[in-house]
């Protein structure tokens, strides 16, 4: 179910700098509940169990590091969307915040979270 975000209605994927066959997406993890911000002020909602293998995959890949991040109330656009940790994560993803994660996804999966199918709506 596509999701209208009131709360953080300014989260919305942008264009990967170096490849623009991607995507950096907002995630935001809480109690075990993702909300995948899919498009500008829309979400996906997602538990451990429904999770899309290909964003389980990352998310452990991002959680295995140890890398800083910040605190959830002086995050911003521009920390969320900046891999500060490593060149290696650029096309995985990293963690920007205590509840927010940056993950690099294909335009076909984000498309798909949406309802989309090859970029076009599903009738």
């Amino acid at each position: 179910m596509l999701i209208k975000s009131w709360v953080s209605n300014d989260w919305a994927p942008v264009v990967h700098p170096r490849n623009w066959d991607l995507l950096r997406v907002p995630v935001r993890r809480v109690s075990g509940e993702y909300s995948v911000y899919v498009a500008d002020g829309f979400h996906r909602r997602y538990d451990d169990h429904t999770l899309p293998d290909e964003l389980k995959t990352k998310m452990a890949m991002i959680l295995a590091t140890d890398w800083k991040y910040t605190t959830d109330d002086v995050l911003s656009k521009l920390m969320l969307y900046t891999n500060n940790h490593s060149p290696a994560l650029d096309e995985i993803g990293w963690r920007a915040s205590e509840s927010y994660f940056c993950l690099v996804l294909t335009r076909p999966t984000v498309a798909a979270m949406k309802g989309e199918d090859d970029g076009s709506k599903i009738s």
